[in-house]
């Protein structure tokens, strides 16, 4: 089934609008409460490390299969 909007967007968008870290099973059941379609954990944890790599976001393991993940902002050129 095709997305109305890609699953890297809505976490970006999610994160940017918080105030402070989140864990990421917090950001998945907050973003899983608002997309009307389905996704797989997998999938949420690609989207993460997608923007992770382009700089967009900082996840930290702070235990076993516990992140924390922090807005870093917009690469925005000078």
């Amino acid at each position: 089934m095709w997305r109305e909007l890609p699953l890297n967007y809505i976490v970006l968008e999610k994160v940017r609008k918080l105030e402070g870290p989140i864990k990421d099973d917090d950001l998945y059941s907050e973003i899983k409460k608002e997309v009307d379609y389905d996704f797989s954990f997998s999938d949420f944890l690609r989207a993460l490390m997608s923007l992770e790599i382009r700089g967009y976001i900082s996840v930290s393991l702070i235990r076993e299969n516990i992140r924390m993940i922090n807005y870093i902002g917009d690469k925005e050129s000078e």
